[in-house]
């Protein structure tokens, strides 16, 4: 769609109205948009943007438009929620300079807006109603340990490491005091995950992934604090070997006997977003 340079453009995303009015809508001081060259080397990836240790600069590596938007309109689940022709999962470089100060929401509505203009999209959304798993407080109540601050904790790394020391028991360390999560899957249907200075609502999106509860998970705890956890639980993977000896449990009784919690079932609207046509190549600068 080429967009008139004076018109007011308005596109709905997920819960989020935003119009394309130079005078009224958020954007990066500098950006850039390319096709990835498939013969780099290197991680692919997002880095920097606001809660983060580099806050004035977010850059994608090797992204399709599918996963920026997923980014951009804070989407639960990218393959279900976007739509649109075959070419947004192409490969695609984006870096952008953001304003000091911006706030997660601004920065998305930044990213919206980019994504737009430079891809000239038209698009729609719908919303449907989907079940989900509710994520609530065990009969005995929670069993998380409150995390204790500390001063000198190092910063979470923009990318972590991809490999991490393990404890007698399989799961993954990480630095004393320093927040983050990360997740062991193996050998077998094993998996161990540890958690420092996590919120539950942190909990809730790690288990919606398809290697935990397969569904939307929501936080309905109540729990406003961060905390350290552990969880080891069997996954329900077809065909794949079984694990060892070791006792396991299968996720909601691990979620339950080891921190308190259980899911139960629900249901939520979701958007989805509709994209009817825009052009492949986008515009660079």
């Amino acid at each position: 769609m080429r967009v008139p340079k004076l018109a007011s453009i308005a596109v709905v995303f997920g819960w989020r109205l935003f119009s394309q009015s130079a005078a009224t809508s958020p954007t990066f001081d500098v950006a850039s948009v390319r096709p990835y060259n498939e013969r780099d080397t290197g991680p692919t990836g997002t880095d920097g943007g606001p809660g983060t240790r580099d806050p004035e600069r977010f850059s994608g590596r090797g992204g399709s438009l599918r996963f920026y938007l997923c980014v951009a309109v804070d989407a639960s689940d990218c393959q279900e929620q976007i739509s649109g022709p075959r070419w947004i999962d192409d490969k695609y470089d984006l870096v952008a300079n953001v304003p000091p100060g911006t706030t997660k929401d601004q920065f998305q509505k930044m990213l919206q807006n980019l994504l737009v203009e430079r891809f000239k999209l038209v698009l729609h959304h719908e919303t449907k109603t989907l079940p989900v798993y509710e994520l609530v407080l065990a009969k005995n109540g929670p069993k998380l340990k409150p995390s204790v601050d500390t001063v000198d904790a190092s910063p979470p790394p923009n990318s972590p490491p991809t490999k991490f020391e393990k404890d007698p028991d399989g799961f993954p360390v990480l630095p004393p005091g320093a927040p983050g999560f990360v997740a062991i899957f193996g050998p077998g249907r094993l998996s161990h995950w540890t958690a420092q200075q996590q919120p539950t609502s942190k909990l809730a999106d790690l288990l919606s992934s398809p290697n935990a509860a397969a569904r939307h998970v929501i936080d309905r705890t109540g729990l406003t604090g961060k905390y350290d956890f552990k969880l080891a639980y069997e996954m329900h993977v077809p065909g794949a070997p079984a694990p060892d000896d070791t006792p396991t449990l299968i996720l909601e009784d691990a979620l339950e006997k080891q921190l308190g919690l259980r899911l139960v079932n629900g249901k939520a609207p979701f958007d989805f977003v509709i994209i009817e046509r825009g052009e492949k190549v986008p515009t660079e600068n």
